[in-house]
């Protein structure tokens, strides 16, 4: 099931930096934005995934902008430092997924966009 799948395995953590518990059960959407029929759709997308060494390299870019859509929770227990005079990066601090939309469409971040 697991196969290919990467797991980091993290020792050594500080028990507030941890996650407090862990719940796995199946579900029809992995990340809900409350979109319904607008979300984008993987078959159609002309995103391009980037491997970890070509995402790295993307974090150099001075123009390029990272959205971290973690919850508030996720964020504060680990947080991702651009390189100097790389990428920017932008934290919504929203509690839920569904938060995201209504961050993404307010005039103050399409002016940060």
């Amino acid at each position: 099931l697991f196969g290919p799948v990467d797991f980091k395995i993290t020792d050594g953590l500080q028990k507030k930096e941890a996650f407090k518990r862990l719940t796995i059960r199946k579900t029809e959407e992995l990340v809900g934005y409350g979109l319904g029929q607008s979300q984008p759709q993987l078959a159609t997308s002309k995103a391009t995934h980037l491997d970890a060494v070509e995402y790295h390299k993307a974090l150099e870019d001075p123009d390029a902008i990272v959205v971290d859509v973690r919850n508030q929770y996720e964020t504060e227990i680990g947080r991702m430092r651009p390189p100097a005079n790389g990428a920017k990066f932008l934290d919504p601090k929203v509690r839920n997924s569904h938060e995201i939309p209504r961050w993404l469409n307010a005039p103050e971040t399409r002016e940060r966009l």
